[in-house]
């Protein structure tokens, strides 16, 4: 059973649980820098009924009483644009049909409330990644860009930003 997640206490289970069901060092979290998520830095900043009421949407399957997965976007108010863009903050479920289902309902929402615009990331480091960008491609979705990261305290710049 797919339900949206508005209850902070509720949102705090299902981060808990999604950590359960994606392991710290899971290659699927393949952050770049090995950099993990921080679940207690998600929950402190987004375990709050009005975040999650009109900035974080946010979805989970429930079954047999535990959830399995869960899938979340962000309303990216743009300034740079100056639209609302409907952002994927995160899409976890080792059940590929249910994650689909959770994508539909969450789409759903998002036309429902006016949305324009919607975005989904893929890792770079993800064994699944050129799958899942051949997937949003096949959705009629179009690649945008591509981000880079870098520690600043690493020395070796190209010349030009050695000066």
């Amino acid at each position: 059973m797919i339900k949206r997640i508005t209850n902070p206490e509720e949102f705090c289970d299902l981060v808990d649980q999604m950590r359960d069901l994606i392991p710290e060092n899971d290659t699927y979290e393949a952050h770049s820098l090995d950099l993990k998520h921080d679940t207690e830095s998600i929950k402190n900043n987004f375990a709050n009924k009005q975040l999650l009421a009109w900035d974080i949407f946010v979805w989970a399957n429930i079954s047999d009483g535990k959830y399995d997965g869960c899938i979340a976007f962000i309303n990216d108010k743009s300034i740079k644009f100056g639209k609302d863009i409907f952002s994927e903050y995160v899409w976890i479920s080792k059940n590929p049909k249910i994650g689909f289902k959770l994508f539909k309902e969450a789409v759903k929402f998002a036309r429902d409330k006016g949305f324009e615009l919607i975005t989904l990331s893929v890792l770079e480091n993800n064994p699944n990644a050129r799958k899942i960008e051949k997937f949003y491609k096949k959705m009629g979705f179009l690649k945008d860009s591509t981000s880079y990261i870098t520690r600043l305290w690493i020395k070796k710049y190209p010349k030009d930003l050695e000066k």
